[in-house]
C-alpha cells in the first residue's frame, strides 16, 4: 500500500510558546524512539545493558499526541534518536505520522546506517529531510572494536543509500577519542570531502559509568592545532566564530567541517532543545539525570490542558548551565537511555 503523507508549509502557533526561566524558546525536540541498538560502542552503553519492556516504550499514538501538543507550543524540528531508531518497528510510519503534524517543518534522523539501506526510501517517502550518521573510525577492525562487533562496510552501504535519495546534506558524526581515532581524524575529512558528506567532530563526553572519558578526552582546541587538520581546514577562521558549535571551511573550497566542544566550550546560553526518551520522559538537560514522566500523566488519563500544563512546568526545571556537570560520577543513566 502506498502512503501519503500530507506536507505542512508554514507554522501556527495555538498557544504561548515556550520558553524557559532563562529566555529561551524551545523549538527543537529529540525524539527517542527506543533504547535499543544493533551496536555496542563502548562509549555509549554498558556491557550488559538493560533495556525498557515494550509496554514501557510510548506507542506511536502516545507520541503523535505529545508532539502534537508541542509543535502548538512552537516545537518545530523533530530529531529521530535511540538507540539506533531504525530497530523500532514501523519507523517510516511514525516519522509521516509526524510530518503531517501542523507546525512540524522538518524531521531528521541520527542513526548507525547499518540498517540505513533498508529504510532510505521510505523514510524520503515519509518527509524525512536528511540524516546524520554516527561514524567514528574507517578502519573495519577498529569498527568492530568500538561498536562491539559491527560492520563498517554496511555503514558505508547506508551513507551511498542517503546520497541516493536525497535524504542530505548528509551529516557524519565523529566522537574524537584520544587513543582510539585521533589518528584518523585527517583521513575522515578526506573521507567526507570525496563523497561530498559533512563531518561534525564531537568531544568525548562522560556518557556512561565506567567508561573512561577523561583518559580518551581530546579538547576541539587541540584537534585544530594538528598540521594535517591545518592542512585541509581553514582553523584560523576559528578565531572568528568564538563558539562551542561551529562550521569551517575547507581549504579547498569544497565543503565544511564541523567543530562541537560541549565541555571545553559551553552553548547552554543558546540551547533551544527537550529530549523526549523511548520511555516518556521529558529530558530536560543532556549532562543532568533531571526529567519529567509524560508518559505517566498521559496513561493516567491526563487531557490535553494538563499535559500542556506539565510540559511548562518540565521546562521551568531546565538548568540556566549544564555542561560543567558532567561527570561520570552520580550519573544514573547511559546516554542509550537518554538519547542521541
Amino acid at each position: 500500500m502506498e502512503l501519503n503523507y500530507p506536507a505542512y508549509s508554514g507554522k501556527i502557533f495555538y498557544m504561548k510558546p515556550l520558553v524557559d526561566r532563562f529566555g529561551r524558546t524551545i523549538t527543537y525536540l529529540r525524539v527517542s524512539v527506543t533504547d535499543r541498538c544493533n551496536q555496542r560502542c563502548n562509549y555509549c552503553s554498558r556491557p550488559q545493558e538493560e533495556h525498557k519492556k515494550r509496554d514501557q516504550l510510548l506507542s506511536f499514538s502516545e507520541l503523535v499526541k505529545i508532539i502534537t501538543i508541542m509543535a502548538e507550543m512552537g516545537v518545530e524540528k523533530i530529531r529521530f534518536t535511540g538507540g539506533e531508531p531504525l530497530v523500532r518497528k514501523g519507523i517510516t510510519e511514525l516519522v509521516g505520522m509526524v510530518n503531517a503534524i501542523s507546525g512540524i517543518r522538518e524531521t531528521t534522523l541520527t542513526t548507525n546506517a547499518t540498517l540505513l539501506s533498508r529504510f532510505a526510501r521510505g523514510l524520503k517517502d515519509a518527509g524525512l529531510k536528511r540524516v546524520n550518521i554516527s561514524l567514528d573510525t574507517l578502519n573495519p577492525e577498529k569498527f568492530r572494536l568500538i561498536t562491539g562487533g559491527g560492520r563498517l562496510e554496511q555503514v558505508f552501504d547506508g551513507i551511498e543509500s542517503a546520497l541516493r535519495e536525497g535524504l542530505v546534506p548528509v551529516k557524519l558524526n565523529t566522537v574524537v577519542m584520544r587513543g582510539i581515532n585521533d589518528d584518523e581524524l585527517a583521513s575522515i575529512i578526506d573521507f567526507a570531502q570525496e563523497h561530498g558528506l559533512t563531518v561534525r567532530f564531537i568531544e568525548c563526553m562522560p556518557m556512561r559509568d565506567g567508561f573512561d572519558w577523561k583518559r580518551h578526552y581530546m579538547p576541539i582546541h587541540e584537534v585544530l592545532e594538528r598540521e594535517d587538520i591545518k592542512e585541509r581546514v581553514a582553523v584560523e577562521e576559528s578565531a572568528k566564530e568564538g563558539g562551542a558549535e561551529y562550521m569551517l571551511p575547507l581549504r579547498s573550497g569544497r565543503g565544511m567541517v564541523g567543530f562541537i566542544s560541549p565541555l571545553s566550550k559551553s552553548f547552554c546560553r543558546r540551547c533551544n532543545r527537550l529530549r523526549l526518551t523511548a520511555d516518556g520522559r521529558l529530558h530536560l538537560c543532556l549532562p543532568q539525570d533531571k526529567d519529567v514522566s509524560l508518559r505517566d500523566a498521559l496513561r493516567a488519563g491526563a487531557d490535553k490542558k494538563t499535559l500542556e500544563a506539565l510540559i511548562r512546568k518540565a521546562v521551568e526545571l531546565k538548568p540556566e548551565e549544564g555542561v560543567y556537570t558532567f561527570s561520570t560520577e552520580g550519573r544514573k543513566k547511559s546516554m542509550i537511555h537518554i538519547g542521541g
